[in-house]
């Protein structure tokens, strides 16, 4: 994903900045935009479960270990991690469809045919919302790592009375979701995709009974990973703020201690005219550097981005450090997602 990329590429700056003297580490709040946009005239949505299975046989529910009642309460568990991150963000007004449909597909493993368009103006007039966000199926599976050489070296463990050292179990929950944006004004499908998630699980014991147990509680491994691919899923269709790390360079004395204070009081306009006045009457290329770098992120933090790039440009010639040109591309990067994200909060 975009953010975790960036977020990597951030922390690659810091360790680059860890080995100097003189670096404070900060973190400063980024709004990243949405890997999915939906256009600005859904303002309002509805959620809609249309993923309970109609065609399990007790057969496959036995060997599985799923039920369309288990499904039901997963796909709504997926939901629920939806509904509440949605709610963090001003993008849309969200509303929960009471109603719930079969899966089109039997199974709810995969894609089958659209809701109809007469059912989806129905919905949309009830809830008085612009659109319809439609969870089409929901597949979960639980698996342990290795099972044959894990239960013998449980059973091995357990012959032994459970002193042969530690036991390590290991197991994966994954979830499979596929998601439909219905828009009623044009007919038209704004996103169709599926959507995957997993979790790692590992317990760890000497008594080799009580990490099997531990990690064997099967529905409880699927009921976070279900909520968690309902989260997951929201953060690629709201523009949402995230804690990303930045540095700044602290000063010993003067005007460029006075800035650093400053920035940690909030003020970072004051900052930002401390830190320019050192920029402007400094005889010493690397004061005006540190000077410089600090000004470029004091416009980060207000959203001036393009000041900040001109001004870690002036950082870079003052000082020519390797890791301004990284603050740099983290600069250009954002100031290529502005036009996306302003797109999608409507600022255009």
């Amino acid at each position: 994903m975009k953010h975790l990329q960036s977020l990597l590429f951030s922390l690659g700056l810091l360790t680059i900045f860890a080995s100097c003297s003189g670096i404070r580490n900060m973190q400063v709040q980024v709004m990243r935009p949405a890997r999915i946009t939906v256009p600005q005239e859904i303002k309002s949505i509805g959620i809609l479960n249309r993923s309970i299975p109609t065609n399990m046989s007790a057969i496959e529910g036995t060997l599985t270990g799923e039920t369309p009642r288990q499904d039901k309460k997963l796909s709504e568990e997926c939901l629920q991690g939806l509904v509440e991150t949605l709610n963090t963000s001003s993008r849309f007004t969200v509303m929960k469809c009471e109603e719930q449909f079969d899966a089109s597909d039997e199974k709810s493993l995969d894609f089958g045919a659209l809701l109809p368009w007469e059912t989806v103006d129905s919905l949309c007039q009830k809830y008085k919302v612009d659109g319809l966000l439609v969870l089409e199926f929901f597949d979960t599976d639980y698996l342990i790592a290795n099972p044959i050489s894990t239960a013998r070296e449980v059973v091995g463990a357990v012959l032994s009375g459970g002193s042969g050292g530690q036991v390590e179990v290991r197991g994966t929950a994954k979830a499979t979701a596929g998601y439909r944006v219905y828009a009623p004004k044009t007919r038209s499908i704004l996103y169709e995709d599926r959507f995957k998630h997993s979790r790692f699980w590992v317990q760890r014991s000497v008594n080799p009974v009580e990490a099997v147990a531990k990690l064997i509680k099967r529905n409880e491994a699927l009921m976070a990973v279900s909520k968690e691919t309902g989260y997951e899923f929201a953060m690629n269709i709201v523009p949402l703020y995230f804690w990303e790390h930045r540095d700044m360079y602290k000063g010993k004395k003067g005007d460029l201690e006075r800035g650093e204070r400053q920035a940690l009081a909030k003020d970072w306009q004051g900052a930002i005219e401390t830190w320019e006045r050192v920029y402007n009457q400094s005889g010493k290329s690397k004061e005006r550097a540190k000077a410089a770098f600090n000004v470029a992120l004091g416009y980060e933090v207000r959203g001036d981005l393009n000041q900040a790039q001109t001004w870690v440009q002036r950082a870079y010639v003052e000082g020519g450090k390797k890791a301004v040109l990284n603050y740099s591309n983290i600069l250009d990067q954002r100031i290529r997602e502005q036009g996306r994200l302003n797109e999608q909060k409507g600022n255009n």
